[in-house]
This record gives structure tokens, C-alpha cells and sequence, in this order.
């Protein structure tokens, strides 16, 4: 049966049908029918005219009949009672919408995980469904046999396994022998680094003696052979006091690398994938 969710821990969950397929998110739950149901929202943005305000201002002060500081239905009204045209403009805005309900008896797994993979770091909850409730919604028909997929309607997703839950971010094609896999992490973390004892080194070779004393000088580059990049603001500052100091910084951006610190993940076979929509689901 697994573990189990209080309403809180789940709102704002991602609901996926079994065609991978977002439904939307969870609100709240709702009691219908003697049976516990999970209300779902969709949310999206639209465009709307509203008021130019600041035109409608310049339009009546222009002509003494408003000061600006008036309300703004204290405008629009001037402004009908002059037989002015009143300025709009489009905007945009958020709009949330009840999309639905699922019953308890659709959801095939809820999980809950930390996943922090590059520039991406949050905690990402999932509840699958079953069903294919937002394939229906489309008006899209049901895959019935496997399907067959390219590698870049892959790579990026997030991944869920029907039987271990969320499993993280696809991000590399990885091979074995007879078979391709993808790559899945659920943590990958990076920095930016100056190889420190090459920069050195090439710098020392270009000519520039003094430079190179007074780099070795601040960090010595046989003890850190590599300096975080949070660093390279010390550097420059010091390469001003050169003669062609900004040659020199650029010489130093050909030698920032990346490093891996940190990495957590698994890797699955194409053969295990289900389904792949806008998320991938696999066995």
C-alpha cells in the first residue's frame, strides 16, 4: 500500500494521467458522493484590456480635467462625461481553474522527493493516475501497444517509476551491452572552476613573468591547482595593476572548467520506459 500523504504535504502536487500526460495540480480534497476525492486546477495565463491609466491621466490633465491623483473610477467617469475615447491596453494574468476531480481509486502511486539536478532544485510531488484522464481531455486516443521513441522526446523529463516512485531528471543516453539506457539523476550538482595551475603555467609562458609571480603570489597554484570561480573577481582586480590585463583576463576564461560535486542516480533501460509525454514513465 505504501506510505501516507496528509492534504498538506500533497497540495500543489502534479497530477499525471497513465499517458504521462499532466492533468494539473492538487487543490484540496473534497468529499462527494460518501467516497474522498481530490479536487485538480489547472492554472494559465491570459491576456485581458484594461485601463491605460497612465495615458488616461496625461489624456485629462492635458486638458486641466483631472489632477491624477483621482481613483481611477473617478477618471473613467470624467472621461465618459467629456466624450472621451478611454485608452486600453492588453495584460496579462494569472487564472485558475477547477479542472476536476479524481477519485482515490484512479491514483496508482504518490510520491514526494527532492530532486536538485543543475540549475533545477526543488521538491517535486507527483500523484499518478491510472487513467488517462487529461489524454480524454484532449480528445487524444489511448497508445495501445509500446511506442517507439526518439531520444530527444526524452532526454530533460522528469522520470517515474510505477514501482519506485519519482526517480529524477533524464540527462544522458548511457549504453550496455545489446541495449541503450538513459541516465536518471536525482541529484547532479556542479561548479565552476579556473584550473588554476594550467592558467598559471600558459601565463608564465606567454611572457608575463611579473603577472604570473604576483598569481603564484595569491594562491599558489601547486597547493590549489584548481580556485572556484567566485575567485576570478579577486583576479582581475589584481591583473589591473598590468599592462594588457584585459588579454590576460581572457586568457583566464579559456581555462574555466565544470566540475561535478555531487551526484545521485540510476539508469534505466529503453526497454523499461512506458510511456513518454510530459513526463516519462517507466517500470
Amino acid at each position: 500500500m505504501g506510505r501516507f500523504y496528509s492534504f498538506d504535504e500533497i497540495r500543489d502536487a502534479m497530477v499525471v494521467d497513465s499517458e504521462a500526460l499532466i492533468y494539473g495540480y492538487v487543490k484540496e480534497p473534497q468529499i462527494m458522493d460518501n467516497d474522498v476525492k481530490l479536487s485538480v486546477y489547472t492554472a494559465f495565463r491570459v491576456s485581458e484590456p484594461v485601463v491605460d491609466v497612465e495615458k488616461l491621466v496625461h489624456i485629462l490633465s492635458s486638458r486641466g480635467l483631472a489632477s491624477g491623483n483621482e481613483p481611477l473610477e473617478v477618471l473613467v467617469s470624467i472621461a465618459r462625461r467629456e466624450g472621451l475615447d478611454i485608452p486600453y491596453r492588453v495584460a496579462e494574468k494569472d487564472v485558475v481553474w477547477l479542472k476536476g476531480f479524481i477519485s482515490l481509486d484512479e491514483i496508482q502511486l504518490i510520491d514526494i522527493k527532492r530532486v536538485s539536478v543543475d540549475d533545477f532544485d526543488s521538491t517535486v510531488k507527483i500523484v499518478l493516475l491510472s487513467t488517462p484522464r487529461e489524454a480524454s481531455f484532449r480528445g487524444l486516443p489511448v497508445q495501445q501497444q509500446k511506442s517507439v521513441y526518439r531520444i530527444e522526446q526524452i532526454l530533460n523529463k522528469l522520470v517515474v517509476s510505477v514501482s519506485r516512485g519519482l526517480l529524477g531528471i533524464c540527462k544522458e543516453v548511457v549504453v550496455a551491452p545489446k541495449t541503450v539506457g538513459f541516465r536518471v539523476y536525482r541529484v547532479r550538482s556542479r561548479r565552476r572552476v579556473v584550473n588554476w595551475i594550467a592558467f598559471t603555467s600558459n601565463i608564465k609562458r606567454l611572457g608575463y613573468r611579473e603577472v604570473y609571480e604576483r598569481l603564484v603570489e595569491f594562491r599558489d597554484p601547486y597547493r590549489f591547482s584548481k580556485l572556484d570561480l567566485s575567485v576570478a573577481r579577486e583576479v582581475e582586480n589584481i591583473l589591473k595593476g598590468f599592462r594588457d590585463w584585459e588579454k590576460i583576463a581572457k586568457v583566464m576564461e579559456s581555462f574555466v572548467e565544470e566540475e561535478q560535486e555531487a551526484a545521485e542516480f540510476e539508469d534505466i533501460a529503453y526497454s523499461d520506459i512506458v510511456k513518454v509525454g510530459d513526463i516519462v514513465i517507466v517500470k
